[in-house]
């Protein structure tokens, strides 16, 4: 396999943000993987081995962000932001272990749910199959979809596109209405 660093760094990437606590601080794993599977599209990176990478760099960091719960949850639990973590339980409370598979496509969510289910105590067994599947349906559905968009849409309009998809978490940030 001949990997360069345009494929190994989007996996490592992806990998620190799912897997470790400062993930938080990293968003963008979604904008990433629509911005790959674009130059994928318009033919400037190639699909393989970067699919794989990035399913792998996720399902690592999956497994990493649950071993870290298991070993320190109690303690670093309270490093988390209380209001991630009342979110992601009640994701978990809503939608039990399937919340994996959802837990990707929400940013802070794909880092504090392989977290929390590791301090909480879940099987290990299921975790990973689960784990896998959403890995699986986020990377390469996100960047499936953005190449076959890189492939039927002018660069004009998809990379203006992206770039306003990137911000618009920003953008919500700093208009969002505090909270009485």
């Amino acid at each position: 396999m001949n990997a360069s660093w345009s494929h190994l760094v989007p996996a490592l990437l992806l990998f620190l943000e799912v897997g470790f606590p400062f993930g938080l601080l990293v968003p963008g794993g979604d904008t990433l993987l629509l911005a790959l599977g674009a130059l994928a599209g318009e033919g400037r990176l190639g699909l393989f081995p970067l699919l794989p990478l990035l399913f792998l760099g996720s399902y690592l960091g999956h497994g990493v962000g649950y071993a870290l719960g298991r070993a320190l949850g109690p303690r670093l639990r309270a490093r988390f932001p209380e209001g991630l973590m009342r979110r992601t339980e009640g994701l978990l409370f809503r939608y039990g272990p399937s919340a994996l598979l959802l837990a990707p496509f929400v940013p802070g969510m794909r880092t504090a749910v392989p977290f929390l289910l590791g301090a909480l105590g879940f099987p290990l067994l299921p975790y990973l199959l689960l784990a896998g599947l959403g890995s699986l349906l986020w990377t390469q559905g996100l960047v499936l979809l953005a190449f076959f968009l890189g492939k039927a849409v002018s660069p004009w309009i998809l990379w203006p596109a992206l770039l306003l998809l990137a911000l618009l978490p920003l953008l919500r940030r700093k208009f969002r209405t505090p909270r009485a």
